[in-house]
């Protein structure tokens, strides 16, 4: 009985994928015929103009195909009944109920669902254990993140890069003493009882004006995965035939104990304000303080490599650099016989809370030089230490110490040196930075020690006058500013870098941005953006030695004000008042002050 119910259900089966098929290709204009249990509805095929199309009957014999062979399956299973309803083909078996054949093609078909699943996991566990290979998925996905800079990634971040820029455009206003409009006229020695120090006379003419102070395009990102890299130039004295290098440098991350290797122009390890280790677009102040210019010798680029790593959850840093000293000019190109130096710098946090909006940074860096190659007295070399006021007259790259002569350039300086023919040159400097919410209180000191000067060289070649013995000199400063987030923002921290973030407020900006319209009911409608309030104090001392081996380069005290507007994390408009004072100089120079109103728009992505 078993037997012929399998060859009726056979027969049965095939007759209906014949009267199916022929169905289908008869009636094709009232739809699809519906296929058998488990299989997927055939989809008629599309002619696509200029494209071959297949014989009318080669489909159709496809499809019986396909058919036929579900049917075998079908019959296999029937084959394989548990012999509880079979008797071996005996007269009197009990037949196979509807109920039953459905279950037998049901368990069949879930157990083809369940060989598929297996498959798949399988093929999925190999992958999981022979890994990712970087690179074999290249489709590559544009988009502006939540702070409105554009990246390009590839689905596994294996390649990235950000196309950007930024731009900081400054308005000066200038008030100062008359006595400091005198133009400097050479520098002290022995007619004033001193080795040297600041130049006589005054420091010239500041005068009101309009210019670009940054102009930096660039472009960073990673490769392959572990490569980093990071082009920023400086165009701002593009107007004088004159490209500057800001940043340049390609890196190797994840290397164990280690951590990153940099090798190019980088930031040096050293200092705390946002010029420093960080980035300008993170600046509470339009300049840095007379301390990082002067103690710190305005060093923020160094050329050689940069090595960093961050421990205990992030919560402590360590910074190493190993380079040549620039000139101050970041031109790209520098030449000269040695000028080697070495800094390092340990960052802590030991508090970070209610996600970033609380927290203590502690620093500590040091580091040697041995001067710059600029007077043709081996093995001497020269370090001058010296610094502007705290607002800019113009771009100090384009001053006649710089690349190249720009107009009214102010290259005279409040406080300096002047160049000492030195044996070795030492930095120590403290970092302290207390955010709790909208407050922040931020300070740093250092000192510069001047180990075995032989002389100043006012003219690049000649020592005047001889120091004998050499001397020992020492010199400090440092500065203190509190701020506040009038609307509530907290100043962003870069646990990574130990450094301050290079976007001001981080990754998630302001709580709102800046807008005035009209809205769909005619009534007006507003953002506030971000507004926060500044001060700082500033304290230089290039005063070290005695007698006629004094050097007496000044004592400069600083204050500055400053209210800054966020409109959105693309667009600041910041407004500085600088009041600075120079005075216990040489005998011949000039003291008295200097103050500024500067206004500046910065636009970056």
């Amino acid at each position: 009985m078993i037997g012929k119910l399998r060859r009726h259900v056979s027969r049965a089966i095939l007759c209906g994928v014949g009267l199916l098929v022929l169905a289908r290709v008869g009636n094709a204009q009232e739809g699809p015929a519906t296929p058998p249990v488990g299989q997927p509805s055939a989809q008629p095929s599309t002619t696509t103009l200029g494209s071959p199309q297949a014989p009318p009957d080669a489909d159709l014999r496809a499809r019986i195909e396909r058919l036929e062979k579900q049917n075998q399956e079908l019959m296999h299973a029937l084959q394989n009944v548990s012999t509880q309803g079979d008797s071996g083909g005996k007269e009197g078996a009990a037949p196979l109920g509807r109920d039953q054949v459905q279950k037998i093609v049901g368990d069949y078909l879930k157990q083809k669902d369940s060989a598929k699943k297996a498959e798949e996991e399988a093929k999925k566990a190999r992958a999981e254990e022979e890994g990712y290979k970087i690179g074999t998925d290249l489709k590559v996905s544009a988009s502006f993140n939540e702070i409105g800079n554009l990246w390009l990634r590839t689905p596994n971040n294996d390649f990235t890069m950000h196309p950007g820029f930024w731009m900081h455009y400054d308005n000066v206003f200038w008030n100062q003493s008359g006595g400091l409009r005198t133009i400097p006229d050479g520098r002290p020695g022995k007619a004033q009882g001193v080795a040297s120090g600041a130049a006589l006379g005054g420091i010239g003419n500041l005068e009101d004006g309009t210019y670009f102070r940054r102009l930096r395009p660039f472009v960073e990102g990673t490769m392959w995965d572990i490569f980093e890299y990071r082009l920023i130039l400086a165009l701002e004295n593009n107007q004088f035939s004159s490209a500057g290098l800001d940043e340049f440098w390609v890196a190797w991350n994840r290397i164990p104990a280690i951590g990153t290797v940099r090798v190019g122009h980088v930031k040096d390890a050293v200092g705390f304000e946002g010029d420093m280790t960080a980035s300008s677009r993170s600046m509470t102040f339009m300049e840095r303080s007379s301390y990082a210019e002067a103690i710190e010798l305005n060093q923020n680029f160094v050329t050689g490599i940069w090595l960093h790593n961050d421990f205990l959850h992030e919560h402590m840093t360590y910074t190493a650099t190993a380079f040549r000293s620039d000139l101050a000019t970041s031109s790209g190109a520098f030449f000269g016989d040695g000028q080697w130096g070495a800094q390092g710098r340990l960052t802590f946090l030991p508090i970070y809370e209610c996600e970033g909006r609380h927290w203590l940074h502690l620093g500590v860096s040091g580091g040697w030089r041995n001067g710059t190659n600029n007077i043709a007295v081996s093995p001497f070399r020269t370090i001058q230490l010296r610094a502007r006021p705290e607002l800019r007259e113009d771009d100090p790259a384009g001053s006649p110490g710089g690349a190249q002569i720009v107009p009214n350039a102010n290259s005279n300086r409040m406080i300096d040196t002047a160049a000492i023919a030195i044996g070795n040159d030492y930095l120590a400097g403290l970092e302290f930075c207390y955010v709790r919410g909208p407050f922040s209180l931020q300070a740093e000191y250092g000192w510069n020690w001047v180990d075995g000067a032989v002389g100043i060289a006012p003219a690049g070649v000649t020592l005047n006058p001889k120091l004998t013995p050499p001397q020992d000199y020492l010199f400090n400063g440092g500065y203190v500013q509190v701020a506040y987030t009038l609307t509530g923002e907290a100043r962003a921290y870069d646990k990574k870098g130990g450094t301050l973030a290079r976007q001001y407020f981080g990754p998630k900006g302001l709580f709102s941005n800046a807008w005035f319209v009209r809205d769909e009911n005619g009534h007006l409608n507003a953002g506030t953006g971000a507004w926060e309030v500044a001060a700082r104090y500033s304290y230089t001392d290039l005063n070290s030695g005695g007698g006629l081996n004094r050097i007496q380069g000044g004592i400069m005290d600083g204050f500055s004000a400053a209210v800054n507007w966020h409109l959105n994390p693309n667009l600041v408009c910041m407004f500085d008042w600088v009041y600075d004072h120079r005075y216990a100089l040489p005998p011949g120079s000039i003291p008295g002050f200097t103050s500024g109103l500067g206004m500046r728009v910065q636009l970056s992505f």
